[in-house]
């Protein structure tokens, strides 16, 4: 693909884009580890002044704590500027495709695979990167998020999977055991119980994003063993199954096990600010791993326990993979390449910056990260044991046709008319089937 052609794809996808991800996105993402290097070069390398532009997204905790590291780093490295350029994730991406096709794009930028399409052929090659130690990363991470078409683009710095958080004031109070095994059927069993005791209260809370992530397609995917969308660019199920994932959630809405859609969705991505949740209301969240934080500060009395993704009993896989899905990446066409890859290994590797970063990039992917904030009390037991939990039952590492925007706006389009009965879930299942069908034709032939 010539240049020119290149820039009319990217210019393309801006128009097409839409933000991806979770709670990911938002919320989170995820990274980070500690070696001890310190992160300078050679005498030679050393005395020569570099500049760097270094973009990244997130919310203000995590600026702060990359603004912190980037200091130290910056004093151990006194020849070293790094111009720091951050925002929150809407537009995020956007923004960078318009950089990438405009030749303006920084040098060093928070990545997600998810946009290895797009941005693959603007990152440079970190296989043959001098001084970037990938030891500490588990070799499944490189090869199932870092890598694309043999080439690996990314620098993973955090890990992360979803979990269940609940309220054991609230469990107590209606009864129910701290150490309930969640399933679906056990949601509904026990959140019809939950709602028929006190009207105001309701058993779980969800955003249409985890409506879709982390109940619809994790559902379907525990009846399929398969990926929500397969690499022939084909879904992981067929009508039958998904009318079953429909039917679910609808009968979690009419049955008042889950708070009404109207409430939640003024909370899209900080469900830890809905009154319910502050007011003890609700008893339980779904959410990633690396959300611990602010769910227990909000609940009443700062106590928040985890449990085990629901899961069906026998099911083949949990729909529910540990994620290594952000990290770090190089443009290839920065002058200072060198000087960009030593310091994405710092951030990842270096046991002061893990201190300073913490989990504001997830749960480190490197070992010995991890191990720095465990030893350093910035580790909450209960964010590694909500990791430990999802490790322990069999998941698809999950690809990156899946996680597309458009599709996952078609699902949660027809999510919304089931909700407030305007389809029913068969022809919820129907709809669905003929809007991936035709988008999915079209991201093929791409």
């Amino acid at each position: 693909m010539n240049h020119m052609k290149k820039k009319a794809k990217l210019l393309a996808a801006v128009l097409a884009a839409t933000t991806a991800l979770t709670a990911c996105g938002g919320n989170g993402n995820n990274e980070s580890q500690p070696s001890g290097s310190t992160g300078t070069g050679n005498n030679e390398s050393a005395s020569k002044e570099v500049t760097l532009r270094f973009s990244w997204w997130g919310n203000d905790a995590r600026h702060q704590a990359t603004l912190k590291a980037i200091d130290a780093y910056t004093k151990l490295n006194p020849n070293v500027k790094i111009e720091a350029e951050y925002m929150g994730f809407d537009g995020f991406y956007k923004k960078l495709l318009t950089q990438f096709a405009g030749g303006t794009a920084p040098d060093i930028l928070q990545y997600s695979y998810e946009w290895h399409n797009d941005m693959n052929d603007f990152l440079m090659n970190l296989k043959s990167a001098k001084g970037l130690d990938t030891s500490g990363l588990a070799p499944d991470v490189i090869q199932n998020f870092a890598t694309y078409k043999d080439k690996m683009v990314m620098m993973p710095s955090g890990a992360f999977a979803a979990t269940t958080f609940y309220n054991p004031a609230f469990l107590e109070k209606f009864g129910i055991p701290a150490d309930t095994v969640w399933t679906w059927d056990k949601l509904l069993e026990e959140g019809k119980k939950v709602h028929a005791q006190d009207p105001k209260a309701y058993l779980l809370t969800a955003d249409i994003d985890v409506l879709n992530k982390l109940i619809l397609q994790p559902y379907v995917a525990q009846l399929t063993g398969k990926r929500w969308i397969e690499d022939s660019f084909e879904p992981g199920f067929d009508a039958a199954q998904l009318q079953k994932g429909l039917a679910y959630v609808a009968e979690l809405y009419k049955s008042g096990v889950i708070e009404p859609f109207g409430d939640s969705s003024a909370f899209v991505g900080k469900m830890e600010q809905n009154p319910k949740w502050i007011k003890g209301e609700i008893g339980l969240l779904i959410d990633y791993v690396q959300s611990y934080d602010k769910y227990r500060q909000a609940v009443p009395g700062g106590k928040l326990g985890v449990s085990a993704f629901p899961m069906t009993p026998g099911a083949p896989i949990s729909g529910n993979p540990v994620v290594a899905g952000t990290g770090f990446a190089v443009n290839k066409k920065s002058a200072q390449a060198d000087e960009a890859v030593k310091f994405i290994n710092w951030l990842t590797n270096d046991k002061e910056a893990a201190l300073l970063l913490e989990t504001q990039r997830g749960i480190p992917a490197v070992a010995t990260a991890r191990k720095a904030l465990e030893d350093g009390g910035k580790l909450d037991p209960n964010i590694t044991k909500g990791l430990d939990y999802a490790n322990k039952v069999k998941a698809i590492a999950p690809n990156i046709i899946s996680t597309n925007t458009e599709l996952a706006q078609a699902v949660k389009d027809t999510l919304q008319k089931l909700i407030y009965q305007k389809v029913t879930p068969e022809q919820g299942a129907e709809e669905i089937m003929k809007e991936l069908g035709g988008k999915l034709k079209e991201l093929k032939a791409k």
